[in-house]
């Protein structure tokens, strides 16, 4: 698996409580889905300590706030469930394809419920995912 720091959404983000993904990513013209070979991928750079689990949200927008800090009215795509086994574990915790329904920008939201501690999420967009 490549990264480019451009398809990155987090990078050693630590991730203990609700939050939006560092990173914006623009996808040019929009909906990048599954015809593209477009991956989302998500990572435990680190393993997490704690007993919450991580809801990951797939956001997507038309345009970004004048400002460019962050997607005006997004919306989410897709949602993919982390357990606290996985979590713990470390490693790969969600790969998929983009969804058809992509705009030109995208980002994750990350849900915490419970308590999570001490660790951290790569996350981005591939061409394919890592198999282990």
């Amino acid at each position: 698996m490549i990264l480019d720091k451009e398809n990155l959404f987090s990078h050693g983000q630590a991730v203990t409580a609700a939050a939006p993904s560092k990173n914006i990513v623009d996808l040019g013209a929009g909906d990048a889905g599954p015809s593209e070979r477009l991956s989302l991928f998500v990572n435990a750079g680190t393993a997490f300590t704690g007993g919450g689990t991580l809801t990951v949200e797939l956001m997507t927008a038309a345009e970004m706030l004048p400002d460019g800090t962050a997607m005006k009215d997004p919306a989410a795509v897709a949602s993919y469930a982390v357990t606290n086994a996985q979590l713990l574990a470390g490693g790969k915790l969600a790969a998929a394809r983009l969804p058809h329904g992509m705009r030109r920008y995208a980002a994750l939201n990350y849900k915490v419920d419970g308590s999570l501690a001490a660790g951290t999420i790569t996350a981005g967009l591939v061409l394919d995912v890592q198999a282990a």
